[in-house]
């Protein structure tokens, strides 16, 4: 879905007499130029609908912009559609050659992208460059991948001297929501010494990334990379049936007493500090809570008031203490152990969490419940290791995965049906990359379930994703369950009160006692699941062809579980 700036977008390069954006054709009617491979670039995937329409807006606004993408909708395929297409324009034309530069938050990320353009933009490999770390091949070469660490102090000259030397400039920020802090944004160093926005301009930037706006969004990004002229979300993907169906599970947990008094204990002291703070500092007031702990962060740091510097510290360390006892609340092991126990045994599982000593201890339980079936990937692996690990879980010689952030962005994660936030950080960001990790596409029917654990009693967010339910309603199952630790049970109101009305019927008409036994198991067995969601055609279809009696079963008692929720329960 295009933002509702994007007509003004297109007319503004138009009225400009923009040659570039008017001439710029689909890669098919491309001609050769001996500035380039003498054969036109051509993109081996076919590009989805939004794509071809994105590009054609990323033209008519000369080639710059930021494009807002749900993880897992095909970002990477569409900006080497964008290389093809400019390519190819360029090329025709006769303009100068084009170098493209990529940039990535981590090295994996650079791997993925170097395999990806000989796989599907057939790449010599001898044309990439790969600029990280200790490994930093010639910036010369026409396919320059860099890793943001190694890039900020190297980029900009480097965009500089390929520029002065005659060529095209492409710049690809991936995950470009990184590049606005002061470090990072020193990529972009070069945007004042080169013309942008322009007819003449040999300058073209494409931004990637799931979740953009960062507090320096305007200031930094805009400049350097365009506007955000495209958005593409979970409800447009979901129709277009490029993501896979989901249905979110916002699971409620409570501390123990102990946890409940340190954390209110830290909240008092916490709350005590703060208002002196803002005694001092009123300007904090209001801010958003990422700029506000940077601001945080900068006081501590530099504060010239030594009260101020050590009121923020506080602030800080107190915060930090009072996460730490949320995140490492009891019942989130009690709850994952639970929630695998019900779910099919045959699901791939990916599990995320904060802390890794929490990861580690996950990790150890679960290997007793499921032997030979779970594995971890996080930081503190080696590298070898976390690629054997994901190695094993893309073939399926385990099933249940234990990481703890390394997963959350880029990755490309193999599929996977359920995913577990055992603890998650307030940022939204973290929390739609998470979602992304288990909604790529595989080719098959595929309903992925996400469950978002939550302390009720806690400050963390009580919907995993708050800003985006009510466009979610009614597309998907958004689903609100309790976790009671002492009984180690699941209580689901809204689906209880559909089960005691399936019950009461069953009673009213008299069925065998083992029969009404076997809809409650198996009623029992779908409340951490949306079979219930589906229609009664579906329900039909999957009793005549299912495997086994206690399948069929199943169904059945799903179809009467629909027929209450539509009160169509035979008579």
């Amino acid at each position: 879905m295009a933002l509702g700036n994007n007509e003004r977008t297109r007319g503004d390069a138009s009225t400009q007499g923009d040659v570039f954006a008017v001439s710029f054709r689909r890669n098919d009617t491309a001609k050769t130029s001996p500035c380039v491979e003498a054969s036109p670039r051509v993109l081996r995937k076919k590009l989805f609908p939004w794509q071809e329409e994105c590009l054609d807006i990323w033209a008519h606004n000369q080639g710059r912009g930021i494009i807002n993408v749900v993880t897992g909708a095909g970002k990477t395929v569409l900006a080497l559609g964008a290389i093809a297409r400019l390519e190819n324009e360029l090329s025709r034309n006769h303009a100068p050659c084009l170098k493209i530069k990529i940039v990535v938050p981590k090295i994996f990320l650079a791997q993925q992208w170097a395999q990806t353009l000989q796989d599907e933009l057939a790449v010599c490999r001898e044309d990439i460059g790969l600029y990280s770390g200790v490994h930093k091949d010639p910036h010369q070469r026409k396919f320059m991948i860099y890793v943001v660490n190694s890039a900020r102090y190297s980029l900009a000259r480097h965009v500089l001297e390929d520029y002065r030397e005659g060529s095209s400039i492409l710049l690809i920020a991936d995950e470009c929501h990184h590049y606005s802090s002061p470090e990072n944004s020193r990529i972009f160093d070069f945007i004042a010494q080169i013309p942008v926005g322009v007819p003449s301009a040999r300058y073209f930037s494409l931004g990637l990334s799931a979740t953009p706006e960062t507090p320096a969004f305007n200031e930094k990004m805009v400049p350097a990379l365009g506007p955000e002229i495209f958005k593409y979300g979970f409800v447009d993907a979901l129709n277009a049936n490029i993501i896979s169906s989901f249905s979110i599970f916002n699971l409620k947990l409570k501390f123990s007493q102990y946890e409940e008094e340190q954390y209110l204990e830290l909240s008092d002291q916490l709350s005590h500090a703060l208002e002196k703070l803002m005694q001092r500092c009123p300007f904090l007031i209001g801010l958003s809570s990422q700029r506000f702990f940077a601001t945080l962060e900068q006081l501590a740091q530099v504060a010239e008031d030594s009260n101020v510097s050590g009121l923020a510290r506080l602030v800080l360390v107190l915060a930090i203490k009072r996460k730490d006892v949320v995140y490492r609340a009891e019942s989130r092991i009690s709850c994952v152990k639970n929630l695998l126990t019900r779910i099919p045994q045959a699901s791939k599982v990916l599990i995320f969490n904060e802390r890794i000593e929490v990861a580690e201890a996950l990790y150890e339980q679960l290997q007793l419940l499921f032997p030979g079936q779970v594995g971890r990937y996080h930081s503190e692996m080696d590298e070898g290791s976390r690629k054997n690990i994901l190695r094993k879980y893309q073939d399926s010689e385990i099933r249940i995965l234990v990481s703890c952030r390394a997963l959350d962005e880029g990755l490309n994660v193999p599929e996977t049906d359920v995913g577990i936030i055992a603890s998650s950080t307030s940022s939204s960001r973290q929390r739609i990359q998470r979602l992304g990790r288990i909604l790529r596409r595989s080719g098959q029917e595929h309903t992925a379930c996400l469950y978002y654990l939550y302390i009720g009693s806690s400050n963390e967010e009580q919907e995993l994703l708050t800003d985006m339910t009510q466009e979610l309603m009614g597309v998907i199952p958004v689903l609100d369950l309790d976790y009671e630790q002492e009984s180690q049970s699941f209580l689901h109101p809204a689906y209880q009160v559909l089960v005691d009305r399936v019950l009461a019927y069953a009673r009213r008409k008299s069925w065998n006692p083992k029969i009404i036994g076997e809809i409650e198991r198996n009623l029992e067995r779908g409340k951490l699941g949306c079979d219930w969601w589906v229609s009664e055609k579906t329900c039909r279809l999957r009793i005549k062809s299912a495997p086994s009696r206690s399948e069929r079963n199943y169904w059945i008692s799903m179809r009467l579980l629909v027929q209450a929720s539509l009160n169509r329960l035979p008579i």
